[in-house]
């Protein structure tokens, strides 16, 4: 049922860098897409403590999965029309998603689609900061826990943007890619099966 969910689901001060040539590309990530819902894996050990705080919580874990979506559609544990219409029609609170898991991304997510992609250290770093930005931080730069994730070892944060269409979970992804140097336009992504066409030409299909 969680992954059904998954299946309906819905900058900083840097300036952006364009993604460089093959041969100079270092740090492994990938685009995975569960049916209309997108994520984004990255490394741990690549991720700076102190651009993305929450690493400190998942030490044991080689990847973390994050993404971001309508706070009540995304933590719902059933489909509801209700939440569905809101989250498309009216402004509403906004929740980060993250997975800490170990061993092979295929392995983990089995049935989903997948996009390996590589980034410079510096661009790699510009995709840390737009995760980050996307937290919601207290005056004392903590971030608020909202309780378990939908699988695995994951959990909710709040996030500070307010979800809207058609600033859908798709264009979050699409923007964290756009910061980190790929020259792609997030609104022209609005679905999972545009971004994963567009990102194609940057990286290598695996499912």
């Amino acid at each position: 049922m969680l992954m059904f969910l998954f299946v309906l689901g819905i900058a900083g001060c840097t300036p952006l860098q364009q993604v460089s040539p093959e041969s100079e590309k270092k740090i492994t990530l990938y685009l995975v897409g569960h049916g209309w819902h997108t994520g984004i894996v990255i490394p741990a050990a690549a991720i700076p403590e102190h651009l993305l705080p929450v690493r400190r919580f998942y030490d044991e874990y080689e990847y973390f999965e994050l993404s971001w979506g309508d706070e009540d559609f995304f933590k719902s544990t059933e489909f509801k029309v209700g939440i569905l219409l809101k989250a498309a029609l009216l402004p509403s609170a906004s929740v980060m998603h993250v997975v800490g898991f170990n061993g092979q991304v295929m392995d983990y997510f089995p049935i989903c689609d997948v996009i390996r992609l590589s980034l410079t250290d510096q661009n790699f770093l510009m995709l840390c900061e737009f995760i980050s930005n996307s937290f919601d931080y207290s005056q004392h730069g903590k971030i608020e826990k909202l309780g378990p994730g939908l699988y695995g070892d994951s959990h909710f944060y709040r996030a500070h943007e307010k979800y809207y269409l058609p600033k859908t979970c798709n264009v979050w992804t699409a923007k964290a890619l756009q910061h980190s140097g790929y020259p792609i336009s997030p609104y022209m992504a609005k679905r999972a099966e545009s971004l994963f066409r567009r990102m194609e030409k940057f990286g290598e299909r695996l499912r």
